[in-house]
């Protein structure tokens, strides 16, 4: 497969569209204005309204900044999406591993190498929480909880407000549980399984096997935070990491604590409950 080449790539350029003042001069000079009942004044100044709604939000949206490596293991991540069909990122909480990946995503996006990102996570939190389906509301409400790395990571990635609404309304990041991803073929994607640490061998067997035309995924985890005693014996995560490491478009990265970029006492914090 060829590398998406996104090492170089940089935000920038003028979207093209349609002002509220040019829709007013293609379409109200067809009627003599003082023709117009009040009504219809009303209508195409909303509709004009809307299409300028749109176009800022889509210009908002794919404004992403060009990326700087903070650390070696960021650089080393972004080139192993730029060249591998499976990334698989192992390492503490605050390194970067999801912020990459979106990063890397939107920037392919923006480049028209891929048309969405698909952000999978496993529905487990910690040990005494609830599953997903026995908390109220639409499944879209169900799924905000699990959206918050992504929002949060959206801030630092895009220059512009109103980003994140945009990417999500539009479902150019779209979140998907893990139980709902079996028997899908995900075509023209970068596909985040996040939190994988959580999984089962057979789970994660079974999200690679989602990988259509044109896509890539990433698997990134952290092997300290496994919240079920199940998972500490059986480990998909470990399993991957280890039983692919091997393969040609498979790639893996090690952060370690000293990658950490979050905040500077998060490692002697890590490091003290690590003692």
């Amino acid at each position: 497969m060829q590398s998406v080449l996104m090492s170089d790539y940089t935000s920038g350029g003028e979207s093209n569209r349609l002002s509220q003042s040019d829709y007013q001069f293609k379409y109200l000079t067809l009627t003599p204005k003082h023709m117009l009942s009040s009504k219809e004044k009303r209508r195409i100044r909303r509709s004009a309204e809307k299409m300028e709604k749109r176009s800022t939000f889509e210009s908002r949206g794919m404004d992403v900044m060009p990326f700087y490596a903070k650390t070696d293991s960021q650089q080393n991540l972004w080139s192993s999406l730029n060249k591998n069909t499976v990334t698989i990122a192992v390492g503490p909480a605050g390194v970067g591993k999801t912020l990459v990946a979106l990063w890397f995503g939107l920037s392919a996006i923006k480049a028209r190498a891929f048309n969405k990102i698909i952000y999978v996570r496993s529905d487990v939190g910690c040990a005494h929480q609830r599953g997903r389906g026995a908390l109220p509301g639409t499944m879209e409400e169900k799924m905000q909880p699990l959206m918050g790395p992504v929002l949060d990571n959206l801030s630092v990635i895009c220059r512009s407000q109103g980003a994140a609404e945009y990417l999500i309304d539009k479902k150019i990041i779209d979140a998907m549980l893990l139980e709902d991803i079996r028997g899908r073929s995900l075509n023209e994607s970068l596909i985040i399984f996040d939190e994988a640490q959580n999984t089962s061998p057979d789970q994660v067997k079974t999200v690679l096997s989602r990988v259509g035309e044109n896509s890539r995924i990433i698997v990134t985890g952290d092997t300290k935070q496994i919240d079920l005693d199940v998972f500490k014996s059986h480990n998909g995560l470990l399993d991957c990491y280890h039983r692919l490491s091997a393969i040609d478009n498979v790639g893996t990265v090690q952060f370690t604590n000293s990658d950490i970029v979050r905040n500077g006492v998060i490692a002697d914090i890590l490091a003290a409950y690590d003692d």
